[in-house]
């Protein structure tokens, strides 16, 4: 279950899932990572976070959308607060307890202007093809993308 997404923000937030073994996921969070891969606690990499701190499109990004994220922050430094977030819309979690899992991260690809990449990138160097900012339907497109791929290397052929 996701909530209804603002438009004005650019991540679904906090959702629920139902897992095989009948216990639930809740989330991911909407809150920017302090690691590019710090897949533990709130995963602070010190070169990372200076990277980000360092990108003025970061800060016009951040200026436009600070309301979100301290409407976020409860949630990321306390479980009781996430799962109370949760539910909001699924009142059966209402004071249910909850222990943090590994984290994800999902990368998302910016513009230097700091507005947010909403589609997917495709560059080519030389015989390499990269596919850049695959955001959540990534996997799903998958093979559309490789036809693509295919479709750009027979034209050349």
């Amino acid at each position: 279950m996701y909530p209804v997404p603002d438009p004005k923000y650019p991540f679904l937030g906090v959702h629920v899932t139902r897992r095989i073994d009948g216990g639930l996921m809740i989330g991911p969070n909407a809150f920017l990572s302090f690691s590019r891969e710090g897949y533990r606690g709130l995963g602070l990499h010190i070169p990372d976070s200076l990277a980000v701190a360092a990108d003025p499109g970061f800060w016009r990004f951040a200026a436009g959308n600070m309301a979100t994220a301290a409407r976020e922050l409860p949630g990321v430094l306390s479980i009781e607060k996430f799962v109370a977030e949760a539910a909001r819309y699924v009142p059966s979690l209402a004071g249910a307890d909850g222990h943090r899992a590994t984290r994800g991260i999902r990368a998302q690809a910016m513009n230097r202007d700091g507005t947010l990449v909403d589609d997917f990138v495709i560059d080519r160097a030389g015989a390499t093809i990269f596919v850049r900012n695959a955001p959540s339907p990534g996997a799903t497109s998958a093979l559309a993308i490789a036809e693509h791929f295919v479709e750009t290397i027979e034209a050349e052929v």
